[in-house]
């Protein structure tokens, strides 16, 4: 009688070690599924690039600020519009940056400033919210 507790006792085990180990594969794959679905890219976004850096003057100042700017958009449509109404767009890119003065492009908080200023200058002239946002490839003053 003692070995057939003991063998129940043994099966009993293994048989909860086995449980575990199934729900620990279960859990740990769904785990690492839903980190997998956090890092998905949505393939509609665009980069745009304008052809030219932006070199201007600082204002109230003898520095210069060159900057190469790319632009983010929900798709192509949006891009088709940018390219169309460049000019327009680097006119008011022109007039964001020169009336920028030195402290104004300091720290990120600066450089997030401005970046949603001419976001919103972009989203303003071609009437739509599709404009995600503005990045710096380059950003020198001297």
């Amino acid at each position: 009688m003692n070995k057939k507790i003991l063998l129940i006792i043994i099966a009993v085990i293994l048989l909860i070690v086995i449980i575990s180990g199934i729900v620990f594969i279960i859990v740990s794959t769904k785990l690492s599924s839903s980190k997998e679905e956090v890092l998905k890219v949505d393939k509609k976004i665009v980069m745009y690039e304008f052809d030219e850096s932006f070199v201007t003057n600082v204002k109230d100042s003898k520095k210069i600020l060159k900057t190469v700017i790319e632009v983010e958009l929900a798709n192509k449509k949006i891009e088709e519009l940018v390219r169309a109404r460049e000019s327009e767009i680097r006119n008011e890119i022109y007039l964001i940056l020169r009336s920028k003065r030195e402290e104004d492009f300091e720290g990120a908080e600066g450089q997030i400033k401005l970046q949603k200023e001419i976001t919103d200058g972009i989203k303003n002239i071609i009437k739509t919210e599709n404009v995600l946002n503005v990045y710096f490839r380059e950003f020198i003053i001297q």
